[in-house]
């Protein structure tokens, strides 16, 4: 890994390069920017700010292999041979039968990460005397910290197993780096210290946030609680998954009604008034060319407004999806919105006995949904353990194609009552994912392995 990472900390410098040509373009020509060592070096709060606002190197091209691997969607026999084989095409089948190298999820994942650790090494060097800067200092070190949390837990859904409590502090983990030197060896934690240190970095990154960001491409103190909202979950911890749903409500719940999307438009709507925190996946076979369940698709009720703002039915009668809060055809959206929140919110209130308040929670985002020419049907539930299922009900038709799905299967199969069975077949061979198979943990890329020497995850060759 050090061999990537070194990799990693030349591009991420370049970034720098570019972002400092841009504003002094009028001043110097490229090759005098170029010959200038100093400005391959980031040693300003602006050439820090400057980092982490370069779009394309941190809000685009997060892991999609978790969403490649989900169920709701698929693809045709002649896409999926149609497509080059390697990390990708096996996750759609669950399977490992190539090698894994320079595969894109793991590399440009730890290419955001080095770009925030250069960002937090960099401003513990920089001495302050005036308050503006301080305050711009703690902004940015609370951006960093906050990428970083979110880089590690996205990678911690696909390379390392589910959270449990009893076995975490044995379980294998991710790779933590936690500085920009590139001497420092690579090994993994466990999966304890994984979510300790994410929830170590959200944390001290509330503090340093304002409620709501300058641009969504920035993280803040809302994002951070919708952020730790989600770890919780994952973790079965739906105690402080409800308190950071209700913090980030409190700082920021507008819901977009979607009578005001036109059935006609290719996408939700990029920045809209539910996005806490603007981030994309990468592109793969599987999110350009995918075609939704029938089954998913039906079981939207008429009236319901996602049936026609997400989906297109094709002339062949397949099913597409344009439902995402991007504008980019080849991306979907996998950021931070209140939708999910208000959907967390309501199944923690569920787990807790709270059945009328679970069900205002999902009822107050179902009519934001609803055709307004028709009557809203008032979701009901006899029970919590009732409101429990309609509440991940409407969470699989809500979250679909938004990253969210992989780590909801994780969690929810080890309650017998959600477990379920995927298939697919594929070029007529049925392929099956059992709930709690080690293959909800992908392998660790075969280069990656052979550089740093780190452990494979189990039942992987």
């Amino acid at each position: 890994m050090e061999k990537y990472y070194m990799e990693f900390r030349k591009y991420a410098l370049l970034y720098l390069v570019v972002i400092t040509t841009c504003l002094i373009a009028c001043k110097k020509n490229w090759l005098e920017v170029k010959s200038d060592k100093k400005l391959t070096v980031p040693i300003s709060l602006n050439d820090f700010q400057g980092l982490l606002d370069n779009v394309s190197a941190m809000n685009q091209q997060f892991p999609n292999l978790g969403e490649v691997a989900s169920d709701g969607h698929y693809v045709t026999d002649i896409s999926y041979q149609n497509t080059t084989k390697n990390a990708t095409s096996d996750g759609y089948v669950w399977s490992k039968t190539v090698l894994h190298n320079t595969v894109t999820d793991w590399n440009t994942s730890y290419s955001k990460i080095l770009i925030d650790n250069i960002v937090l090494d960099g401003l513990n060097k920089l001495t302050l005397t005036d308050n503006a800067d301080k305050e711009q200092w703690s902004n940015i070190k609370g951006q960093a910290l906050f990428h970083r949390a979110r880089i590690f837990f996205e990678l911690a859904q696909i390379y390392s197993p589910p959270y449990n409590s009893s076995t975490a502090d044995r379980d294998i983990g991710i790779v933590l780096r936690l500085s920009s030197d590139i001497k420092s060896v690579s090994k993994r934690s466990t999966v304890k210290d994984t979510y300790e240190q994410i929830l170590k970095d959200l944390n001290e990154a509330k503090n340093l946030l304002p409620i709501r960001p300058l641009v969504l491409t920035r993280g803040s103190s809302s994002a951070v609680d919708a952020l730790l909202a989600r770890a919780y979950l994952s973790m079965e911890d739906y105690d402080n998954s409800f308190k950071a749903a209700d913090n980030c409500l409190k700082q920021y719940s507008s819901l977009l009604d979607y009578n005001e999307v036109l059935a006609s438009a290719n996408f939700i709507g990029r920045y809209n008034k539910e996005v806490l925190f603007h981030t994309n996946f990468v592109a793969s076979f599987i999110t350009t060319n995918c075609l939704v369940d029938r089954n998913l698709f039906d079981a939207y009720l008429s009236n319901d407004l996602r049936k026609t703002r997400f989906y297109r039915q094709n002339a062949n009668n397949t099913i597409s999806f344009k439902g995402a809060y991007e504008s980019l055809t080849n991306q979907q959206f996998n950021g931070l919105s209140t939708d999910e929140i208000y959907l967390t919110r309501s199944e923690c209130y569920a787990r807790a006995g709270k059945t009328a308040e679970a069900m205002k929670d999902l009822n107050d985002l179902m009519i934001k949904r609803w055709d307004k020419n028709v009557p809203y049907p008032t979701i009901t539930a006899t029970s919590a353990d009732d409101a429990l299922v309609k509440i991940l009900e409407e969470r699989k038709k809500e979250l679909i194609l938004r990253g969210v799905r992989w780590m909801d299967l994780r969690r929810l199969n080890k309650d017998p009552r959600y477990a379920v069975t995927l298939k697919r077949t594929v070029l007529g061979v049925e392929y099956t994912l059992e709930p709690n198979s080690y293959r909800y943990t992908f392998p660790i890329p075969d280069d990656i392995i052979q550089q740093t020497g780190i452990q494979q995850n189990p039942g992987w060759p």
